[in-house]
């Protein structure tokens, strides 16, 4: 899973896309590993558009042990 956390003030300068495209890199490249997927909860925009901007693509909803269905995106080699 890729999973990222920003500070407020560290939003927004592209710090994200870079270090999420580092991690695929390593990911795939580095470790072979088959997949990577993400999610985020429905009313996060701001990691939508970072997965979208990735190149994922939604392969399900499953439900999660919170009870809360999230859109899953498997995000490709970078």
């Amino acid at each position: 899973e890729l999973t990222w956390w920003l500070l407020p003030q560290a939003r927004g300068q592209g710090l994200a896309l870079e270090a999420s495209r580092a991690a695929l890199r390593q990911a795939y490249d580095g470790w072979r590993w088959p997949s990577v997927q993400t999610y985020m909860k429905d009313d996060n925009a701001a990691a939508r558009a970072l997965v979208l901007r990735l190149g994922g693509v939604c392969v399900g909803r499953p439900d999660f042990p919170d009870g809360m269905a999230r859109d899953l995106y498997e995000l490709p080699r970078c």
